[in-house]
């Protein structure tokens, strides 16, 4: 037994002053990209969404893009829509959560803000739409607002609660103001 304490002390000497590989806290994000260019491609064919974004960070087997993010959503090569937001967060499914967005679509020149500030999210589900607590529409031909909003990205389904919207008598309410749209 006297043989063995000098070996023992040592051990737990060199033990408590080796030095440990330090830890990452715990909570913390698992990826932190900087200045990134994130390409997604939901199960609908031909369909990709591109974004661009100051940092991509996931979290627990999500994906949240922010800072200055800016996305488009092509349709077998051929840009479909713009998608404006300070932050995007990737599901599972590749569907999309926003606090807010404004979106552009360019078939019919549409313009979308959905939600705002304390409204309420946005989803954008790769099978279904958009889903909006409020939106506002502005078009060449239509314009308003109304609540709980559901659409097909072309906006041939629409449906809302209390829609107040105008139709301009034998016109429109001016040119298109979106980018590569056409009405």
């Amino acid at each position: 037994m006297r043989f063995l304490l000098p070996p023992l002390a040592l051990l737990l000497v060199l033990l408590l002053f080796s030095p440990r590989p330090s830890q990452a806290p715990e909570g913390g994000p698992g990826v932190r990209l900087e200045g990134v260019e994130f390409l997604l491609f939901p199960e609908a064919e031909g369909v990709e969404w591109r974004f661009t974004a100051r940092e991509m960070v996931e979290e627990g087997g999500l994906f949240r893009i922010r800072g200055g993010l800016a996305g488009g959503r092509y349709v077998e090569g051929r840009l479909d829509l713009r998608l404006f937001a300070p932050e995007v967060v990737v599901e599972p499914g590749d569907d999309l959560r926003a606090p807010y967005a404004r979106v552009e679509i360019l078939k019919g020149c549409y313009r979308l803000d959905l939600s705002a500030p304390g409204r309420g999210e946005v989803r954008i589900r790769q099978k279904e739409g958009f889903l909006a607590p409020w939106v506002r529409i502005e078009a060449p031909n239509l314009r308003g607002e109304a609540l709980n909003f559901r659409s097909d990205f072309a906006l041939e389904r629409m449906e809302a609660d209390r829609p107040r919207f105008e139709f301009p008598a034998g016109g429109t309410f001016g040119p298109c103001t979106v980018e590569g749209g056409s009405a």
